[in-house]
């Protein structure tokens, strides 16, 4: 059966939901993933899309080196995706990295599969499952859109580090969670200088504050609201 051409369309529309693990929080009891120096630590994500054309809706899973290994380079650049797609039967498969934590610490998520699945010679674990409607293939995301994405995680910025902030036209503010490395190079002393680099929208800002005190930024009943800016670098809403 012939899949939408549009689907890979979708799929990275939501990246930007799928791009900072685990997305729907569908717990099991096994352990979050290690979190010892999470700050500055690169990840990889592999996304495995199957349409379903009688529901209107494709189910993606989210495979993520998170608490395996950093995503060593020569073995991502080898990732063949031919070969991924024909050894899962996956209708579509989009891989979402290079990325480098900028949080501290994370708290409510949960690995939704403990086992180790070997990914294009990567070791990942399954760490999320959504459902989008394909009729959603018709809108692509832009920098500064607004997503809201189901998750009960809570990103935690400890004291005395530095955070890098979107601000929008009514004031709201965005914490950096994870930066790409997809679209330009970029490490954690260059994010200082990122608001000369990014076009931003008329009335949005970027800013950058050291942190008297701890930051926690959860998602308000299961629900976060995020944004990407112009290199995919990722930020959800704070309730400051």
């Amino acid at each position: 059966m012939n899949k939408p051409s549009s689907l890979s369309v979708l799929l990275s529309l939501v990246l930007a939901a799928v791009g900072c693990g685990s997305t729907e929080p569908v717990g099991t009891e096994s352990p979050e993933p290690a979190q010892e120096a999470l700050r500055g630590s690169r990840y990889c994500e592999i996304l495995l899309g199957d349409a379903d054309l009688g529901a209107g809706s494709v189910t993606i899973d989210v495979y993520n080196t998170q608490g395996l290994n950093e995503c060593p380079e020569a073995a991502w650049a080898a990732v063949d995706e031919a070969e991924v797609k024909a050894e899962t039967r996956a209708d579509v498969v989009v891989m979402n990295g290079p990325r480098h934590w900028m949080i501290d610490s994370f708290e409510g998520s949960k690995v939704l599969d403990p086992e180790v699945r070997t990914l294009g010679g990567i070791e990942m674990r399954k760490t999320g499952t959504l459902t989008v409607a394909l009729a959603e293939a018709s809108s692509k995301a832009k920098p500064y859109e607004t997503r809201t994405v189901r998750r009960d995680t809570t990103w935690g910025y400890d004291a005395g580090k530095t955070v890098y902030e979107l601000v929008d036209p009514e004031g709201a503010i965005y914490e950096l969670q994870s930066y790409s490395v997809q679209e330009v190079q970029q490490d954690e002393a260059s994010l200082a200088k990122l608001g000369e680099t990014l076009t931003l929208p008329d009335g949005w800002a970027f800013r950058t504050r050291v942190l008297d005190e701890k930051l926690e930024v959860e998602a308000v009943d299961g629900l976060a609201v995020v944004v990407q800016d112009d290199f995919g670098n990722t930020y959800q809403r704070s309730q400051q």
